[in-house]
C-alpha cells in the first residue's frame, strides 16, 4: 500500500478483466478485500460507539496506541458484560472496537508507526530449540 504524497503513476493489475453489458471492462476483484459484506448496522453501531469515545477522550485518541492488553481486557469485560443480559450499553460495538483497535495496533506496529512495547500480551506458544536450550544453560549456570 502506498502512503506518499509524490502522484500516482501506476495502476494495480491482476491481468484479469470482467466485461459488463455495457461494454465497459474493469480489473476483477477476486483477490480483494470486501468492505461491501460488512454489515451497515454493525458499521453504524461502531461509528456510534466512535462518535462517544471522540466526545469523552478525542477524535483519533485510539489511533495513539493503547496497549492491546488493555483493549483486550476491555473486549472480554464487553462479552461477559453482553452475555449477562447487560443491555445499559452498546458492548457488541465495544467488542467490535476492541479487537479492532488491536488489529489496528498489529498493523501499526507491522508498519513501524507505533511502537512494538504496545503488543503486550501473553504468549503460549512453545519456545525454540534455541530458546530452551539457553534456559537449561542459564539454569545451569544458576546452580
Amino acid at each position: 500500500m502506498r502512503h506518499t504524497t509524490e502522484p500516482v503513476t501506476a495502476m494495480h493489475d491482476s491481468g484479469d478483466r470482467q466485461s459488463f453489458s455495457t461494454g465497459a471492462v474493469r480489473d476483477t476483484a477476486d483477490d480483494k478485500p470486501r468492505p461491501d459484506l460488512y454489515s451497515p448496522f454493525a458499521e453504524e453501531r461502531v461509528g456510534e460507539w466512535l462518535r462517544l469515545g471522540a466526545v469523552k477522550y478525542s477524535e483519533h485518541n485510539w489511533e495513539q496506541g493503547i496497549p492491546n492488553s488493555r483493549c483486550f481486557a476491555s473486549l472480554r469485560r464487553h462479552v461477559m458484560r453482553y452475555q449477562q443480559g447487560d443491555r445499559s450499553e452498546d458492548h457488541l460495538a465495544a467488542v467490535i472496537f476492541n479487537a479492532m483497535a488491536i488489529a489496528h495496533n498489529e498493523e501499526m506496529i507491522r508498519r513501524g508507526v507505533l511502537p512494538a512495547e504496545l503488543d503486550d500480551m501473553p504468549t503460549y506458544d512453545a519456545p525454540s530449540t534455541e530458546e530452551r536450550s539457553h534456559h537449561a544453560t542459564e539454569e545451569a549456570e544458576d546452580e
